[in-house]
């Protein structure tokens, strides 16, 4: 995104710097909890608004409905900046500082997440609270039913079915932690070793395995959406802890409590 591209300032107290809005978007975006300022605020969403970011990723929106609702200087800040403003900053505003009914209080956040989309709106109630008990629904899809040890299961034991591995294949899938083997040559293949194939196949599909990515081809869109929903919530939680002492301190917590094994990956070794 190039930050040259930022709509260009008109109205009165608009910084002449797109840089310089940009720079405030990135820190309120990154966690509005750590350092909240009313202008920065200002300067971030004539950021969005002039990037088209509300478009592209809703949750942006979301994020600042929210964070007008919870911090009351930077609803004052818009509210003072409303009548001077025209176009897509000024309805942005208005639905900002007025939101409808369904975007308040966070209402939209889910009771348990489905979706990886769900996940981005937990990481947004965050970076504007600071609140960790929304993350822990993140942790909890870690502790989800791994579904592709399943379906590998059922699949390979299957003769109907068109997912068929060379000894090749399942050596690479080994190394992945993705053991295949029977107890007998008249036994049917399974998966043999411990831990989450969800994780371990959603890894290697990361990896760009190519026998991953022909299992994942195999698989339904519900078995799909919960892999990628434990994938992301993995990705997340590593990527959150290494920006945020609380987050890397909630993930240290999780690994050392029962649950799913993904827990146990949430700190590198």
């Amino acid at each position: 995104m190039s930050h040259e591209s930022a709509a260009a300032p008109s109205s009165k107290g608009r910084s002449a710097e797109p840089n310089l809005d940009s720079t405030k978007f990135a820190e309120v975006t990154a966690g509005v909890y750590r350092r909240f300022d009313a202008e920065s605020v200002w300067m971030a969403l004539r950021y969005a608004v002039g990037q088209q970011l509300f478009e592209e990723n809703p949750t942006i929106m979301l994020m600042f409905v929210r964070i007008a609702e919870i911090y009351p200087e930077a609803h004052a800040r818009l509210q003072d900046v409303r009548s001077q403003e025209s176009g897509p900053l000024r309805q942005a505003i208005d639905l900002i500082v007025d939101p409808p009914n369904e975007l308040r209080e966070a209402r939209y956040l889910p009771d348990a997440i489905q979706s990886p989309g769900e996940m981005d709106l937990c990481w947004a109630e965050f970076l504007v609270t600071g609140e960790t008990e929304i993350v822990e629904k993140i942790v909890a899809v870690l502790d989800r039913d791994d579904r592709t040890r399943k379906f590998l299961n059922q699949t390979l034991s299957s003769e109907a079915t068109d997912l068929k591995l060379s000894d090749a294949e399942r050596t690479e899938l080994q190394q992945y932690g993705i053991g295949i083997g029977r107890v007998s040559e008249d036994a049917q293949w399974e998966v043999m070793t411990p831990g989450d194939t969800d994780l371990f196949l959603w890894l290697a599909i990361k990896d760009q395995n190519e026998t991953c990515t022909r299992i994942l081809h195999a698989m339904d869109e519900p078995q799909k959406l919960h892999l990628a929903s434990k994938g992301a919530a993995l990705w997340s939680l590593q990527a959150n802890a290494t920006q945020h002492g609380t987050i890397r301190m909630l993930c240290e917590q999780a690994s050392k409590q029962p649950g799913g094994f993904g827990r146990k990956l949430l700190i590198p070794a």
